[in-house]
């Protein structure tokens, strides 16, 4: 307070001088008017990438804040800002650069400028584009800006524009000739080789061959069944005589037979006698002799035995052989049936192979055909495509729309009267008070008594007030 009190006089000084020359240089100032425009930036056919060659589904790739950011540089670049001046004109936009200098140099120089009076910015979390330039005629300023917006649009269409409809016409008239050529190529190897329906023509031979192999296998099947019964008549037609006896007549045949029925008696005697008396008992060696003279008498009997016999052949080795004979013809029908089925298949297989190997041919000539007829096809959308592209840059639409134009600023937004009077107010307060500090620092003495006791250590008896009448 000391301070302020002592150098009071100097902080008013300062502060309203600070203050005056604050307003009175605002007051000065020339005003400063700022032109505003907002774009919005869509989606539209300039980010669909449409490949020449290929698949004809577009491929969309949009990226809103690359988008943006691409409408911005393109808005700042030095090539529209000189457009812009060139069409205002140096002299009328900035007079001040207007001397004897070289024009060129002037150009630079109003650029340069332009650029730091120009504020492009994006508006958060949109697709806007707020376009702002200040200059201190509020005319000039709505016009540079509407001027540079369209450029804009201009040179946004030259960027993203590719005329190539021409280009595309003529290979629309190469494709189409080369489809030609494929489809003559395929009708005269179809004529050549008498293939009206090759798919067809298989269908039928593999039915053929297919009823063929099912006859086949039911041949083999017989055969097998055959070859089993053979080897079974002929195992069975081994066992059976070939001859057998019809009828037979013997002269001492009832002798024999009445002598084994004798023989007979006598063996049941020995056998009871042999249960009651030993073997060397009279009467069971007597009985025994005569078993072995019966015996004796038998043999003798028939081997001197003479038979009249008539023989002849067997019936059943006849019916054996008849079925042997037919079943062996049977077997050798179903080899010569199977022969000629083996055969059919051959000719069956041959064809098929031939006609694989053509299908082979006609299916690439096919292929040829359906990419030729795929190409011309894209290439014909392209082609309209193009023209369609070609028209709407002609009509200058793009995918950028004026959102509001720019139009005559009524206040300028330079000097700011009631702003500038406060930080005169702040700057004058803050620059009086610090030289009223630095004033009291770099001054030698001391202000107060106070500060030569605290200083020295030594208590003050007698303190005389400054005067400056006083020598």
């Amino acid at each position: 307070m000391t301070i302020f009190f002592k150098r009071k006089l100097m902080i008013l000084a300062v502060f309203f001088g600070t203050v005056t020359t604050v307003t009175f240089g605002t007051f000065l100032m020339t005003p400063t008017y700022e032109a505003e425009s907002t774009l919005m930036v869509k989606m539209g056919r300039e980010h669909v990438y449409q490949p020449e060659v290929g698949s004809a589904t577009p491929a969309i790739s949009f990226d809103q804040e690359r988008v943006v950011e691409s409408e911005m540089q393109i808005l700042q670049s030095r090539d529209l800002l000189a457009r812009v001046i060139e069409s205002i004109g140096v002299e009328n936009i900035y007079p001040d650069f207007e001397s004897g200098e070289d024009r060129v140099i002037h150009l630079e120089n109003s650029i340069t400028q332009m650029q730091k009076d120009l504020s492009i910015a994006g508006v958060k979390n949109s697709n806007v584009i707020r376009v702002a330039f200040q200059h201190h005629d509020p005319e000039m300023a709505a016009k540079a800006v509407n001027l540079l917006i369209d450029f804009l649009l201009e040179r946004h269409l030259q960027i993203f524009s590719n005329p190539r409809a021409g280009f595309l016409e003529s290979q629309v008239a190469a494709r189409q000739e080369s489809l030609n050529d494929a489809r003559d190529t395929l009708q005269d190897f179809k004529q050549r080789h008498g293939l009206s329906s090759l798919q067809e023509e298989q269908r039928l031979l593999l039915a053929q061959r297919r009823d063929f192999d099912t006859d086949l296998k039911k041949a083999q099947n017989d055969r097998e069944g055959l070859k089993s019964k053979l080897g079974a008549l002929l195992r069975q037609i081994s066992r059976i005589p070939k001859q057998i006896s019809l009828t037979s007549v013997s002269e001492r045949q009832k002798v024999i037979d009445e002598t084994k029925g004798n023989l007979l008696k006598l063996q049941l005697q020995e056998q009871e006698l042999s249960t009651r008396y030993k073997k060397t008992s009279r009467r069971v060696k007597n009985i025994h002799n005569e078993i072995a003279l019966t015996q004796a008498f038998v043999q003798e009997q028939e081997a001197q035995f003479m038979d009249r016999v008539t023989k002849g052949k067997n019936p059943v080795y006849q019916e054996l052989e008849i079925e042997i004979h037919k079943s062996k013809s049977e077997y050798h029908s179903l080899e010569s049936r199977m022969k000629q089925i083996h055969h059919h298949l051959e000719e069956i297989d041959a064809h098929l192979a031939k006609l694989d190997a053509l299908k082979k041919e006609l299916d690439t000539l096919d292929r040829a055909v359906d990419a030729h007829e795929k190409n011309y096809a894209i290439y014909l959308a392209r082609v309209e495509e193009a023209r369609v592209s070609e028209e709407m840059d002609a009509l200058k639409m793009a995918n950028i729309s004026i959102i509001q134009p720019s139009t005559l600023p009524v206040a300028p937004i330079k000097p700011k009267v009631g702003l500038n009077i406060l930080l005169g107010i702040i700057l004058g307060g803050t620059a009086s008070i610090s030289l009223a500090f630095a004033a009291e620092y770099f001054q030698s003495g001391y202000t107060r008594p106070e500060h030569v006791s605290h200083e020295f250590g030594l208590p003050i008896l007698v303190s005389i007030k400054h005067n400056e009448n006083l020598t």
